[in-house]
């Protein structure tokens, strides 16, 4: 899930004390690309039964990060549009040097079947340089035909103000290359951010993390479609009360899997096919 740098291992130790919160804020990293993972399959478990209050149909969908390159599991995703709209692809911790035809002929026919397709962006909680960052995005558009750049990791509690002007530019930047591009940042800090950006990853960590996880006060009531949560590790027997979850703390995209580190998107999850499901009764 990526590596603390000096100040995260304090926010670490202050958590650990206190219990009381994630050391990424509630948005970790998405470290990983390109082939691995296990095969991930359909199951014999228990069915997923949301309860999450009464949901306006076709404001919650999944979105899936698909850390591994396309395969027979990216046939299943793209099988089950419209419960599943988002796809994020990583070939390589980023666009890489080089397309590999795969994904671009993954990318398309999930673009038809009405799927968005983002495309993974590290911004190691503004510590990268905005030059590599600027690299990325640039790469995958010249290499693939993306709907948009997911801009993971991004600003922390104390650095939403100094960090505002570079991911405007970075937003910017991905709409020069298509004025409809999506841009998601994640991050839970930064209520400014909404007004650049189309979607915020409140929440991209494990299960454990999720128990004491509360939505920021500032986020806007009656807009699911703009936030999503990402929730690593969970058991099959607590997949209903995750995404139930999800759904009741305002999230109108969502994603649970069973994955674990060091790359949890690396697969689809034991029970995508009941996650699916229940979902799907929401449309």
């Amino acid at each position: 899930m990526g590596e603390f740098g000096p100040r995260r291992w304090g926010v670490a130790l202050f958590c650990l004390v206190f219990a009381a919160c994630s050391v990424n804020g509630g948005e970790g990293s998405h470290d990983g690309g390109g082939s691995g993972g296990s095969t991930g399959g359909p199951t014999d478990g228990p069915p997923i039964v949301l309860d999450a209050g009464v949901v306006q149909p076709g404001s919650v969908r999944m979105v899936v990060p698909a850390y591994w390159d396309p395969d027979d599991q990216w046939q299943r995703i793209i099988a089950d549009a419209p419960t599943v709209g988002m796809i994020i692809f990583n070939p390589d911790n980023g666009p890489g040097t080089a397309t590999k035809q795969a994904y671009t002929a993954a990318i398309a026919q999930a673009q038809a079947a009405g799927i968005i397709v983002l495309g993974y962006v590290s911004t190691q909680y503004g510590a990268r340089a905005e030059g590599d960052i600027d690299a990325d995005v640039n790469g995958y558009y010249s290499l693939y035909s993306p709907s948009g750049i997911y801009f993971a990791e991004g600003p922390t509690a104390d650095t939403c103000d100094t960090l505002q002007d570079e991911y405007t530019r970075l937003a910017t930047l991905a709409r020069s290359h298509d004025s409809r591009a999506y841009v998601a940042i994640g991050t839970r800090f930064c209520p400014t951010f909404i007004t650049f950006s189309d979607l915020m990853v409140e929440f991209a960590e494990t299960y454990s993390m999720y128990q004491s996880y509360v939505s920021p006060s500032w986020m806007p009531a009656g807009s699911p479609g703009r936030f999503i949560h990402f929730v690593s590790e969970v058991p099959d027997a607590n997949a209903s009360q995750v995404l139930s979850r999800a759904i009741d703390l305002g999230a109108g995209w969502v994603f649970t899997t069973d994955g674990t580190a060091p790359n949890p998107w690396g697969a689809l999850p034991s029970y995508f096919d009941q996650e699916v499901t229940a979902l799907r009764k929401l449309q």
